[in-house]
């Protein structure tokens, strides 16, 4: 080989070992972790303020919990325990089987009237009106200062900060959101609570609210020691057999209405007695039934041990079943809503399938 073909072969070794180089150096880049995120909003600086000047904090959720309104309580409530704050995690109902193993970490402390007096700070979350907190509505009386922090649409931000996502999954992710940019600390216990919460609004991950960073976030959180694994099986696996066997009854009496597009289930406060279940129980019905093929909309009433009648509206397709909750009195999302009426089983399942005929015109 003569000197100047020598020359042009090192020349060209040189230049591709530089670039093997360069590619090696763009790929063992540090990350920058997104708690690592120095810059908040003016909802999250003043929650911030509000946190920093509290020595006593509170947080509430609304009635009949589910894993987004106890996994918020109880993930922001760990989190600023760890800061060492005086922290109270407050219920107004009682919690499902399927979510007590939430309450084997977190000190929860059924809420009676007047033991929010004097509080610095109390956090309302996952409450898409005050109304959802009952008994306990109250409460916004008590605290010197209340944070509203939601996800559902037609929020009336009821608190004296109000942060309200209407795009997000779920309160559980607005939490971990203000927990990256307030840089409070994500233990196991934090972790858990707020992926459970996720993980059941968003129907695990099947629900259109499911979107990239939702994800994300449950990503980070797996990586802050989730047992991911027990929380399928406490939530999803573990159901109670007298609930299997009113299901199934229930299943085989089933008749679709408005040519199959509708379906509409009824439990009597003696039928759930019967099978020794409260009003909190068989919550998967609704899904059942909202799953049969050609089922648009799904409708379950529960009778209510003062005679009421809880109503749970459930979505696929092009319909919206918020506005039709809303009609009731009550609210929720495009998809999943609910309400509560004063009227009892047979009354309201006459003006819920009027309801349904307007809407489906």
């Amino acid at each position: 080989m003569n000197p100047l073909s020598r020359g042009l072969k090192c020349i060209k070794r040189s230049m591709r070992y530089g670039r093997r180089k360069k590619r090696e150096t763009r790929r063992i880049l540090p990350k920058k972790h997104p708690r690592e995120n120095p810059m908040i909003s003016n909802i999250q600086r003043e929650i911030q303020q509000a946190i920093e000047k509290a020595k006593t904090i509170a947080l509430i959720s609304h009635k009949s919990p589910d894993g987004d309104s106890l996994g918020s309580v109880a993930g922001l409530g760990q989190a600023l325990m760890e800061t060492g704050k005086e922290v109270t995690l407050f219920i107004n109902d009682k919690i499902p089987e399927r979510y007590e193993f939430l309450a084997e970490k977190n000190p929860y402390r059924m809420y009676k009237k007047g033991m929010g007096e004097g509080m610095d700070l109390v956090f309302v979350l996952d409450c898409g009106q005050a109304s959802r907190l009952d008994y306990s509505e109250g409460i916004l009386n008590e605290g010197k200062v209340i944070i509203n922090m939601d996800h559902h649409m037609k929020n009336p931000d009821f608190g004296h900060i109000n942060w309200v996502n209407t795009e997000i999954s779920s309160t559980c992710e607005l939490v971990l959101e203000l927990i990256r940019k307030l840089k409070l600390p994500l233990n196991h216990s934090v972790a858990t609570a707020l992926y459970t919460g996720i993980v059941t609004d968003t129907g695990s991950f099947m629900y259109d609210n499911t979107a990239p960073g939702t994800l994300r976030a449950c990503a980070e959180l797996l990586e802050a020691g989730v047992d991911k694994d027990r929380i399928y099986r406490e939530v999803f696996q573990s159901r109670n057999l007298r609930e299997v066997k009113l299901l199934g009854e229930v299943l085989k009496d089933l008749t679709p209405l408005f040519e199959g597009r509708v379906t509409l289930s009824s439990l009597s406060q003696q039928t759930l007695k019967n099978h020794d279940l409260d009003i909190q129980s068989l919550d998967e019905l609704i899904d059942f039934t909202r799953d049969i093929a050609g089922v648009e909309i799904s409708v379950v009433l529960k009778e209510m041990e003062n005679g009421g009648t809880k109503i749970g509206f459930r979505s696929k397709g092009e319909y919206r079943v918020d506005s039709l909750a809303r009609s009731f009195g009550g609210g929720g999302h495009e998809k999943a809503a609910g309400a509560t009426v004063k009227t009892d089983l047979e009354e309201t399942e006459t003006s819920v399938k009027k309801a349904l005929e307007e809407l489906l015109k």
